[in-house]
């Protein structure tokens, strides 16, 4: 660890990160045995942060949850942040122009997070929800990583719960390095049912400050209409575009690869 870095920070970091997962309650029990931190140490930080209204605890059950100070923090973000203010601008007249579902996806450790989505504004699919997806599974996720250095992506390999979540999931590690290489080198990512069986992802790659990426540009598609290759052929070169209109110097990347032990 840094001589820079504040150990109660990085303490209190261990505990809120258990709530990256899931939206579990937890009792002070748990929360020890999962962190593995001291009793005492856990008494005061849970003390603290429940002051500071991160978390609340129930009364009758003593167990901890996040509190809804977090969402006025994402609140912040999304009317704060330079990419999100442009995003709209961006990311609508594409949805016009594919009538698909489009969004700017940020990655944040081993996930990303779809963000600002732009609904079928043919069949009107109003899942506006921001989602949360492992990275190595998505196409937006593996647009941020195919332009990550090699042992980036290798680091979110290795923490990533490589798991599958339809029969169509790619999992190896070799053939997972293959197809972000082959997106490094066309600038289009794409995924194929991994996520879910009937949807198709295509995304690029948002570059910030040192041509680092910042986010990805993602259209989700029904396999219904579309073959990956049809997908790719028709869409990647809007994806492309839209990702390469958004891109900045003046932005900046969030927590990737997470810095890890």
């Amino acid at each position: 660890m840094s001589v820079l870095q504040l150990g109660t920070l990085e303490k209190a970091n261990k505990i809120l990160d258990l709530y990256n997962d899931n939206a579990e309650s937890f009792t002070f029990s748990e929360i020890v045995e999962k962190t593995g931190l001291e009793k005492g140490s856990v008494q005061r930080l849970l003390f603290t942060l429940q002051h500071l209204g991160l978390l609340r605890r129930h009364q009758r059950y003593k167990r901890y949850s996040l509190s809804p100070r977090f969402i006025s923090y994402a609140v912040s973000f999304l009317q704060a942040d330079p990419l999100m203010a442009q995003a709209m601008k961006h990311l609508e007249p594409l949805a016009r122009q594919t009538t698909q579902n489009v969004s700017i996806t940020l990655m944040d450790g081993v996930h990303v997070f779809y963000l600002s989505r732009i609904p079928n504004l043919v069949s009107h699919d109003f899942a506006l929800l921001p989602v949360r997806r492992y990275a190595y599974c998505t196409a937006g996720g593996r647009a941020i990583m195919s332009r990550l250095a090699e042992d980036d992506v290798e680091r979110m390999l290795a923490h990533s719960p490589l798991r599958k979540l339809t029969n169509q999931t790619i999992i190896d590690v070799d053939e997972l390095r293959r197809i972000i290489a082959v997106a490094r080198e066309e600038g289009v990512a794409w995924q194929d049912g991994e996520v879910l069986e009937m949807e198709l992802g295509v995304a690029a790659p948002v570059l910030g400050d040192g041509d680092v990426p910042v986010a990805a540009v993602t259209i989700s598609v029904d396999k219904e209409r579309y073959t990956i290759e049809a997908a790719l052929e028709k869409f990647g070169p809007m994806v492309r575009a839209a990702a390469h209109d958004m891109s900045n110097p003046g932005l900046s990347a969030g927590r990737f690869p997470p810095s890890w032990g």
